[in-house]
């Protein structure tokens, strides 16, 4: 049986909100109690992290005030979780106990949820609330706990390049298989036109990627989920794993035989795929 432990950090946004939102604090104080008091975002590891962190928090600070009571009354949904988890085990071809921990956060309202270590048994599934739920984001999410174990993969943030294009594309097209129903736009896009770009720019996007498939330094990964790829795109590795994996479930390829590639072997893997 799968175990889902929940960890909250609303209520330490809340006192961190509470302390910060006050006439006397200016930006550098803000910032000052945050890392004090709760320190929690969806950036990369280090130094280039915590700069991003502060200027997400920037951007949204002047969003939580008229947001602040949907943060107050928001609950945890443990069952909704487990019920998804169920569904996407079966989708990928995984019976064995899943053990994971769910970190529900305030992020900056940029729609980021991430999956990331917890300890050496498992990985936390870390989700935003301040926009509400979405049964989208979890499926998505919750993809990749299960992927980590189909296909033995890494839990820490560097990764080949071609690892993360497939655990992307399985992601965003898992939950619009589950999830069904919406515009692509919304299994995928943080950005509204980002798509539409993207699929103008196609052939650059893929020609830029390949050289970078056995790729897996911190930076590079950034530059292809965070970053602005080779184009001026965002997330260019999130896109070229849509379309990948929307192309070989046209040509009957199974979520459960993609799942079931080791990590190792899916640079080679996409090399062909790309190429044929």
């Amino acid at each position: 049986m799968d175990n889902v432990e929940v960890m909250n950090l609303v209520p330490k946004f809340l006192s961190f909100y509470e302390l910060a939102n006050e006439p006397n604090i200016d930006k550098g104080k803000r910032w000052k109690l945050w890392k004090e008091h709760y320190n929690f975002a969806a950036v990369p590891p280090g130094e280039e992290g915590q700069k991003m962190a502060m200027g997400l928090l920037d951007d949204a600070w002047e969003k939580y005030g008229p947001n602040i009571s949907i943060i107050e009354k928001w609950t945890p949904d443990k069952e909704k979780v487990k019920a998804y988890l169920s569904k996407v085990k079966s989708l990928l071809g995984y019976n064995q106990p899943i053990n994971l921990v769910v970190v529900y956060f305030v992020g900056g309202f940029e729609n980021n949820p991430f999956v990331a270590p917890f300890d050496e048994e498992k990985l936390a599934l870390c989700l935003p609330i301040e926009n509400g739920d979405s049964d989208i984001y979890l499926t998505h999410e919750l993809t990749h706990i299960v992927h980590s174990h189909t296909a033995q993969l890494m839990a820490g943030w560097e990764r080949t390049i071609a690892s993360t294009v497939l655990q992307e594309g399985l992601a965003t097209q898992v939950s619009k298989y589950l999830v069904p129903g919406e515009p692509d736009e919304s299994y995928i896009e943080r950005k509204k036109g980002w798509l539409q770009s993207c699929r103008e720019n196609k052939p650059e996007i893929f020609k830029g990627i390949i050289p970078f498939l056995n790729e897996s330094s911190s930076e590079i990964v950034t530059k292809f989920t965070f970053g602005n790829g080779t184009t001026n795109n965002e997330r260019e590795a999130y896109f070229v794993g849509w379309e990948i994996v929307q192309s070989l479930i046209a040509k009957g390829v199974t979520f459960k035989e993609m799942a079931s590639i080791k990590e190792e072997n899916i640079p080679d893997y996409l090399f062909e795929t790309i190429g044929s």
